[in-house]
């Protein structure tokens, strides 16, 4: 993959189904790393990426890393509080996506378990 402008995760995402969104922030540091010594930092990272992609039409997030996943569902509200807007950006592992795709029930995948609702998310997939 090219380490400037990764498209790995689109094209598994593609694979599984669905649309993947093409947004600059999505090659961008989500804020954790600074998210333990400048919480507004971080807010304001996680705000302009979960901001832009919300413009551009994307219905959810997917990250690979749990990471990224802590720092744009957990501490999304800070994210809010940045930008003066509400998100409401639903935010995926890989792994419940794929779990999803292959029939599993978002219970098992635990979907109850994010801070932002996913289930607007789970509506437009069809799933429970």
């Amino acid at each position: 993959d090219d380490p400037e402008n990764p498209t790995s995760l689109e094209a598994i995402i593609t694979a599984l189904g669905a649309q993947p969104v093409l947004y600059s922030g999505r090659t961008k540091c989500c804020g954790f790393p600074v998210l333990l010594e400048k919480d507004n930092m971080a807010g304001a990272m996680a705000g302009a990426s979960l901001s832009e992609a919300k413009d551009k039409g994307a219905h959810c997030l997917v990250t690979p890393c749990p990471l990224c996943h802590m720092a744009l569902d957990l501490h999304q509200g800070e994210a809010e509080k940045q930008v003066g807007a509400p998100l409401e950006m639903p935010i995926l592992h890989l792994a419940q996506l794929i779990g999803l795709a292959m029939g599993f029930d978002s219970r098992e995948l635990g979907m109850s378990r994010h801070m932002v609702p996913v289930q607007k998310v789970l509506e437009r997939l069809g799933v429970s």
